[in-house]
């Protein structure tokens, strides 16, 4: 057939050809659909009507919700110049996706696929609630079969904004990239249909609209009848939907907030750039000055109020905040203040009444503070910010209006003198700073309430010449972390409103200003707290006589060709922690326990040793790191359960394995830490128990069934997130299942989720960000994935991991940064 123009046809969606692609497109003012009859109101609720472009010169398109973040659709709907390709990232144009639900979401991302045809995928800025994706095809519909068209275009004789039509299509023939198709009856793919679903008879996705002749839409010379389109074939590209919709595990931030005489608390995943429904009250106290610092498992927070200064920490494992406590010293009248973490030291710095510097530190390995604050020398100070480069502490302060630096060294505990920064800058109304490798990125309110940074490069020795402005109005306060080779920098606007913006240290571009959802008002302060994320993963399976590893990316999912075979005992169970950096093996074989290291920065390998104790005939082990501390748990040969400590701080192991009573005849366990606890998971006669281990009093709680009755369970695994638990086990069925328990709320999930998966033997699990990552063996040796997003409640399909293993006997998975 000839090569359509680029009219849109008579279905909703579809974009008409190369060399008038924008004649595909309608303007928002009157955009064109499907020809057809109008769809069922949840008939296609997951498809997407797309403005894109401002409220003067927009245009529509429609998409598809394949992910509750994802929008598949035409690229051509978001190019500038018609034919032109799309780059990845942040759309050029305003694009907003309207959802059947009546919710509306910005699009803050567009993912390319191959340049071979008319297909994209767009992020929204916050996931769709209440809508199920799309069910996506895995195979072309054949020539002469029939398919369906949705989409918000023009009609043939009208355009009722927000109406969703529909047609009947035959398939004509296809290619690699392409269907061709034919509208049945008057149906046709008109303006705005660009970028629409193409169904086969069973509802699932094969196409989006492309191209279209458009005859008998509104709009299109009556002497065109043809009905003819092109759409962008998609049942091809399930491994490139799956890989760009996976779960990201981007670094987690927790915000603290003054204002209105409250302290509200909000949390943050920087892989998505998205933050609470809401922020949560954390008590009333009048503060005026806020910093915070990360410190493993909690968010040490410290604080100016009534001039006297205050710290307090929230328990990430429980949810709980401790409460405000004096920092030892009784200063009065502070004006600011800036804590800075290296190790397990906070150091807390604060301008005092007269603006002299004063000093403070908090050993958290010891547990005390300095007994007085320590003036550091300095008069004329206002505002003061710290980021840490190594082991050293890299203070800016305004005085005057002017920016001033130094430096203090923990490890001698001496200061360098205070040096102007350059750049002549005048009238600072606030500071921040954050630390890139062993370069300072120093960011200020200027006196006209916008944004100004600089950049000190300490390897060079040198800082730049001037200031430059990154944008923003009527701000207030800032306050700045490092996230990767990213400065998240948020704001508190002239309305006590929270903004957020981010920069790109390599390239030193910054995004634009957006306000954190969940609209906060009057702040005074803010300040915030990063979590580092892990982003790789090593695998570790006991096979044969030996032991083999596997090596992977969790950002993209990219692991080796094959199993590296490492060598050693013929281990039977498995288990692993990570200790900064090095990944901790304790594994069984002949019924004793062993354990062993790899160096996952060298890539060496330890040899077993014996743990202490003298066990034999053990059945499974587990483990979880807390302060330093390896925690043990084995079942011996009776099903009893017992327990071991390694003091990695005073280099040595007890002398003897202790019996937990309790329980006996269990099967397998699992262990997770949180916080100062150990949550330990067991089977017993099929069934799944857990029960905690306090480690700041060696209590054990009793063991208590998990709600939901499932028998038959094989194995088990678990992964916490906060004060969340996520437990997994293989049903007698070799199927994955799963259950839930929110520690804070003290709660179960009431059933357990059938997750899928078949012929599974032994499972493995792990969590980063907002990510639970599930490993299994399979009858067959294979290896395989399935990921679960925690903020959506959604699992990905099961994905294979390269290589198969020979009779694996156990498999254990561990993440590192």
């Amino acid at each position: 057939m000839s090569v359509p123009h680029l009219r849109s046809a008579r279905m909703t969606g579809l974009l008409v050809s190369a060399t008038a692609v924008a004649a595909g497109l309608v303007s928002a003012g009157s955009a064109q659909a499907v020809t057809g009859p109008e769809a069922q109101a949840a008939q296609h609720a997951y498809t997407v009507k797309l403005t894109i472009g401002d409220e003067a010169n927009s245009r529509a398109c429609t998409g598809t919700l394949v992910d509750p973040r994802w929008v598949l659709t035409a690229a051509s709907c978001f190019a500038a110049t018609p034919g032109k390709p799309v780059p990845a990232g942040k759309p050029a144009l305003k694009s907003t996706a309207g959802l059947s639900n009546g919710q509306s979401r910005d699009i803050v991302e567009v993912s390319a696929s191959t340049s071979d045809r008319d297909v994209v995928l767009a992020r929204l800025a916050a996931p769709a609630v209440g809508i199920a994706p799309a069910k996506r095809a895995g195979s072309t519909p054949a020539a002469g079969t029939d398919v369906t068209a949705a989409g918000f275009g023009r009609t043939k004789t009208e355009w009722v904004p927000g109406k969703l039509h529909t047609g009947t299509f035959t398939v004509n023939s296809s290619d690699a990239t392409t269907l061709a198709i034919t509208g049945k009856g008057t149906d046709a793919i008109c303006k705005g249909d660009t970028g629409g679903p193409l169904l086969n008879a069973a509802g699932e996705l094969v196409a989006v609209n492309s191209r279209s002749w458009q005859g008998g839409c509104l709009g299109t010379n009556a002497a065109e009848t043809r009905t003819g389109a092109v759409s962008a074939r998609v049942d091809d590209l399930g491994a490139w939907i799956a890989q760009v919709t996976a779960p990201r595990n981007g670094d987690q931030v927790a915000l603290l907030a003054g204002g209105g005489g409250t302290m509200w608390s909000q949390a943050g995943d920087l892989g998505y750039g998205e933050y609470g429904a809401s922020w949560g009250k954390v008590d009333g106290q009048d503060v005026s000055r806020v910093s915070t610092v990360r410190h493993g498992d909690s968010v040490r927070a410290y604080a100016i109020a009534g001039g006297r200064v205050y710290g307090q920490d929230l328990d990430l494992a429980t949810g709980k905040w401790s409460g405000w406590g004096q920092v030892p010293g009784d200063a009065a009248g502070a004006k600011d203040i800036s804590a800075a973490l290296v190790g397990d030291t906070v150091h807390v710095l604060i301008v005092g009444s007269e603006g002299n510097l004063y000093q403070q530190a908090a050993d958290y390995r010891a547990g005390r503070w300095n007994t007085k604050w320590t003036a550091v020398g300095a008069v004329g100070l206002s505002h003061i910010t710290s980021a840490v480069s190594g082991t050293t502490v890299r203070v800016q302060a305004i005085g005057g209006g002017e920016v001033y630096g130094r430096d203090y060294d923990t490890r001698t505990g001496s200061w360098s003198p205070w040096g102007a920064v350059p750049g002549g800058v005048s009238g600072a109304v606030d500071i921040a700073s954050s630390t890139v490798g062993n370069n300072v990125h120093v960011q200020i309110i200027g006196s006209d309430g916008g944004v100004w940074t600089q950049f000190g490069n300490y390897d060079a020795g040198r800082w730049n010449d001037a200031w430059t402005k990154v944008g923003g109005t009527g701000l207030t306060r800032i306050s700045s972390i490092p996230s990767g080779n990213t400065i998240e920098l948020y704001a508190v606007g002239a309305n006590g409103k929270i903004s957020n913006a981010s920069m790109n240290a390599a390239t030193g571009s910054w995004s634009a200003f957006s306000e954190v959802q969940g609209g906060l008002s009057g702040a005074s302060d803010v300040a915030a707290a990063v979590a580092v994320t892990p982003t790789k993963v090593t695998l570790a399976a006991a096979a044969g006589s030996t032991l083999f590893s596997q090596n992977g990316k969790l950002d993209t999912g990219a692991f080796g060709a094959q199993w590296a075979n490492v060598g050693g005992a013929t281990i039977t169970n498995l288990t692993a922690v990570d200790h900064g950096g090095v990944i901790r093996y304790v594994g069984i074989a002949g019924g004793k326990v062993y354990d062993r290291t790899y160096d996952v920065r060298t890539n060496t390998w330890g040899n077993w040793t014996d743990i202490p104790g003298g066990a034999g005939g053990v059945k499974d082990v587990s483990a979880a790191m807390i302060n330093n501390v390896l925690y043990v748990q084995i079942i011996g040969s009776n099903g009893d359960l017992y327990t071991q400590t390694g003091d990695y701080n005073a280099g040595r192991w007890n002398n003897t394995w202790t019996p937990v009573a309790g329980a006996t005849g269990l099967t397998s366990i699992t262990s997770v830490k949180a916080g100062p606890f150990v949550r330990l998971y067991g089977i017993n006669g099929g069934k799944v128990y857990g029960r905690d281990f306090d480690s700041r009093t060696g209590n054990w709680t009793v063991w208590g069934e998990l709600p939901g009755n499932l028998t038959g369970a094989k194995d088990i695994a678990v992964s916490g997130i906060g004060h969340t638990v996520r437990v997994q086990a293989i049903g007698s069925d070799g199927a994955l299942y799963a259950q839930t328990g929110d520690y804070l709320a003290g709660s179960w999930k009431p059933t357990w989720n059938k997750i899928g998966g078949s012929s599974l033997t032994r499972i493995t699990s792990t969590s980063a960000a907002n990510n639970v990552h599930v490993y299994a063996t399979d009858a067959g040796g294979k290896v395989q994935n399935t990921t679960l997003d925690t903020t959506m409640d959604a699992w990905t399909a099961w994905r294979a991991i390269p290589g198969t293993l020979s009779s694996p006997t156990d498999i254990t998975v561990t993440t590192t940064k």
